[in-house]
């Protein structure tokens, strides 16, 4: 308890310090990515040539001259779990610290430790900055609260991911309040390949969600104290055949692994496999989602599957397995086409934040909204079975 409220002290005096600093050093404020071997990538840019040290649990490294508009990666140390990670960009020539953050301590596994393991869910960050910047204030607020270990963007990030760098920058600056403190991990959605042509992974995209060496499908693996995390690309019309029956191997694969070892897999991909929207329900990979990852999903008994791309906030529940389809986190709000038969809980008009809570194999759930109302809320107890979806 006495760590977890020096942490949130240490957050708070964290955000009061970088916002009031960056605006005039960084083109994009800095954040991090949650890499899959464990470690955060820094990412930022600058607006001149700078002279800057980051510090790294408190080690200097990486001082250089780093000049304006380009993208910098920088992967940080690792710490033991119960440990508590910070970093600082300071100034070469003052010393003056420019950004810091405190991540909250990495979470020892709960049946030792009883510690929880808590991560953010969002998508469709697209299009309208203000949209964004409502739901970021929530999605801050409950850092503040219950520091994250990491938030999910189910993709659809930006609205023309390929055509415009800017509309990346004004991303950044929507969602500077929790963007700087919590790390990133990205879905690839169809409009991050607006002007990509027939690139598998858009150049923005990969700048500024991913990293050399990454998955050259667009997929993601995390293999976590609690649970493992397989992020998919559902945009299939992008892959031949050969690669896409890779992908499902892989897939499988990686669900087998888990049941082998009594591991929950959480399942994110954009497109969702049901949903009250019929437009966006019918298309190609739509119904191979219907098709190969369902049947996967109830085989393999994964537990949560996580979507966006309708713009509708939607808890479905078929054959064990629960289906959460965020609300818009900036996009426009849609209304329903279509009767959805699995779905248990439906909001057409809410921007939604997903809070996702994990202690000893008991997930719980709990949306909001831009007014910070919780909407919807689930338990799913793999211990009891108690998988009824309600």
């Amino acid at each position: 308890m006495i760590l977890k409220s020096l942490v949130l002290a240490s957050l708070l005096f964290t955000t009061s310090l970088t916002y009031s600093s960056t605006e005039d050093i960084f083109r994009v404020a800095p954040y991090t990515l949650k890499h899959t071997n464990g470690h955060l990538l820094l990412n930022f840019q600058t607006k001149a040539d700078l002279g800057l040290v980051i510090e790294d649990n408190g080690q200097s490294k990486y001082a250089f001259n780093y000049k304006k508009n380009e993208h910098y990666k920088v992967e940080l140390s690792t710490v033991p779990c119960g440990s508590v990670k910070e970093f600082k960009i300071l100034t070469a020539e003052t010393r003056s610290v420019v950004y810091k953050n405190t991540q909250p301590a990495s979470p020892c596994p709960s049946s030792v430790s009883g510690d929880e393991f808590v991560f953010g869910f969002i998508s469709d960050t697209q299009q309208y900055t203000e949209r964004h910047a409502d739901i970021a204030k929530i999605i801050a607020h409950h850092n503040s609260i219950e520091p994250m270990q990491f938030l999910i963007n189910g993709g659809d990030v930006v609205q023309n991911g390929d055509k415009q760098e800017q509309e990346w920058i004004d991303y950044f600056v929507g969602g500077k309040s929790y963007l700087m403190d919590i790390p990133q991990i990205a879905a690839i959605g169809n409009h991050d390949y607006r002007g990509a042509g027939s690139a598998i992974i858009p150049k923005y995209f990969k700048q500024f969600m991913r990293w050399e060496g990454a998955d050259k499908f667009g997929n993601l693996f995390f293999d976590m104290s609690e649970f493992q995390l397989l992020i998919l690309n559902s945009n299939f019309s992008k892959l031949s055949d050969m690669q896409e029956f890779a992908v499902w191997n892989w897939v499988e694969h990686k669900m087998i692994d888990a049941k082998k070892i009594n591991k929950p897999l959480i399942v994110a991909t954009h497109f969702p496999l049901f949903s009250s929207s019929l437009n966006r329900f019918s298309t190609m990979s739509v119904i191979k989602l219907r098709m190969i990852l369902g049947p996967l999903a109830e085989k393999y008994k994964i537990p949560l599957v996580l979507s966006g791309h309708t713009h509708m906030y939607e808890r479905s529940f078929k054959d064990g397995v629960h289906y959460v389809v965020a609300g818009p986190a900036g996009g426009r709000a849609n209304s329903p086409s279509y009767t959805n038969p699995y779905m248990k809980f439906f909001d057409k008009d809410s921007l939604t934040f997903t809070k996702i809570k994990l202690a000893n194999k008991v997930f719980t759930l709990e949306t909001y909204n831009q007014e910070n109302r919780m909407i919807d809320s689930v338990v799913i107890d793999l211990n009891t079975k108690n998988l009824a979806g309600l």
